[in-house]
């Protein structure tokens, strides 16, 4: 199943793929066997896959779908419980910011929900760096409030996979690596979305290449096989005596970023999953 958060009428909606169309949830609601949350963070916290295809089955007519092409996303929301990224999980973008690759485990970090923005919002450059970059990310969505998962076990607590586009006030980093967390954390900072896609529609995990994209010219591409760690090991690593709240979700790491400037277009692309664009602006004094 693919969902999405759209806005419709100055409001916002739940959207599934159906045929060659997006359902809106308030359709659907009428017709669910259970009451069914109005944002897609209720969707995955309230486990109602099930509700939705029961359903979809149950509806009889597309004549209120709405073409994918008329779509406004917004993010798949707005405030994730847990927010974390990780860092230098491939060897290629260690080389790019001429840091040595952590032994054992990549590099993360928590970020505030105040970052998020959607597919189709502005990216906006703050006054405090010079040099801000941008890298496409998969994303992984928790499913199940859980903590102390095995790696083995973590498909169980796995809602589905989203697009991550990460920014960074790389300047910052590089004049001190403690500063990640300020360098992270800007508004506008890390746009998720348009889809959140269920592990069945996403297939083998590890051959899904995620490739940063700006000005239409790829800066990045690599495979999930070529992580360090992969998505799995990195959900048993963040629940280890810690609690992942359903509706979590872990930016898996990069392959690459990009150098951002006033006026780029930046794109996300995460094969089976989806792709993300922002345009990117300045911030004016």
């Amino acid at each position: 199943m693919r969902l999405c958060t759209m806005n419709i009428d100055g409001r916002e909606d739940v959207g599934i793929a159906h045929g060659d169309g997006i359902v809106p949830l308030s359709t659907l609601t009428p017709l669910s066997p259970k009451p069914l949350g109005a944002t897609l963070l209720d969707v995955v916290a309230g486990a109602q896959l099930d509700a939705i295809k029961e359903a979809l089955d149950r509806l009889e007519t597309r004549t209120d779908l709405v073409r994918t092409a008329d779509v406004d996303f917004g993010p798949v929301y707005r405030n994730p419980p847990k927010l974390w990224g990780v860092g230098l999980n491939y060897r290629a973008h260690a080389d790019d910011l001429q840091v040595e690759q952590p032994a054992g485990s990549p590099g993360s970090y928590l970020r505030p929900a105040s970052c998020v923005i959607g597919d189709g919002d502005e990216i906006v450059l703050p006054t405090q760096s010079e040099r801000v970059t941008a890298e496409a990310e998969l994303g992984v969505v928790i499913g199940r409030t859980c903590r102390d998962v095995r790696p083995e076990d973590a498909h169980t607590v796995v809602f589905g996979y989203t697009t991550v586009l990460d920014m960074t006030a790389e300047d910052a980093i590089r004049l001190n690596p403690r500063f990640i967390p300020w360098a992270k954390a800007f508004d506008t900072f890390c746009s998720l979305g348009p889809w959140i896609v269920t592990p069945d529609e996403v297939g083998e995990l590890s051959s899904v290449r995620i490739s940063t994209v700006v000005n239409g010219r790829t800066i990045a591409t690599n495979q999930v096989s070529a992580m360090m760690r992969d998505p799995h090991w990195q959900v048993a690593h963040f629940s280890g005596g810690m609690t992942l709240e359903a509706g979590s979700i872990i930016a898996t790491g990069t392959p690459g970023a990009g150098v951002i400037r006033d006026g780029d277009v930046v794109e996300a692309v995460v094969e089976r999953v989806g792709t993300l664009r922002n345009a990117v602006r300045q911030a004016r004094v």
